[in-house]
């Protein structure tokens, strides 16, 4: 278990070395030495995001499923994830001002790429943050959500941005990199089998319901 979430975090910050190969492609407001670093914080949120927004789903399609248990300790195990997104987001967002601030890039932001960041680090990151942070104080399991929604769209956003927007931005769109319609396809088909065999795994095993009485026996 040790082993697995350590490669789920590790890979992050290795995706993020990689990016920094690429030094004179990136756009200079993306380009930072710090980028592993913010991979491996953003990595913390980005996850817990989209386990919130799993969990909402599942808990409504396999809701007859659920144990009385898990029923009562829903609530408070979102209240619990959300503030730990709060947290590491605010990590995030104040490294990422640092790094602005050190990189001395004042005069990218009055430009349509510098709009765009602003608009990934104030409107995907800080906006989400503080509705994580009311969410988390007033109990609000619909505000959480949200964030948690926003949260995987700044990511997605950010990612997309090291790969495609952010990179080689000075070259026409017409002449960037697009996946074909056969990756896409094909990126689409194995997330719809993941799908698959989670719903066949908690319709014939114990993930979410109790294990059955000859079970808890032995």
């Amino acid at each position: 278990m040790i082993f697995g979430i350590t490669l789920s975090t590790l890979h992050q910050s290795g995706l993020g070395a990689l990016v920094m190969m690429a030094k004179w492609k990136i756009h200079p407001l993306w380009y930072t030495e710090f980028i592993p670093v913010l991979f491996f914080i953003s990595s913390i949120f980005a996850g817990l995001s989209m386990v919130i927004f799993e969990g909402t789903i599942s808990h409504r399609v396999f809701s007859q499923q659920i144990d009385e248990e898990h029923h009562r300790t829903y609530d408070d195990i979102l209240v619990g994830l959300g503030k730990i997104c709060a947290v590491a987001m605010v990590g995030y967002f104040f490294l990422k001002v640092l790094v602005f601030i050190h990189g001395k890039h004042w005069s990218l932001i009055n430009t349509p790429m510098g709009y765009w960041y602003l608009l990934e680090l104030i409107g995907l990151v800080l906006i989400p943050c503080l509705i994580f942070v009311q969410g988390v104080k007033d109990r609000n399991l619909l505000s959480i959500r949200v964030a948690a929604i926003l949260t995987m769209a700044g990511i997605i956003i950010n990612r997309l941005n090291y790969v495609f927007i952010a990179y080689k931005w000075y070259i026409p769109m017409s002449e960037r990199y697009f996946p074909t319609w056969i990756e896409i396809v094909i990126t689409l088909a194995i997330v719809f089998a993941e799908i698959w065999v989670f719903r066949w795994i908690v319709n014939r095993m114990p993930v979410l319901k109790e294990s059955p009485e000859w079970a808890r026996e032995e």
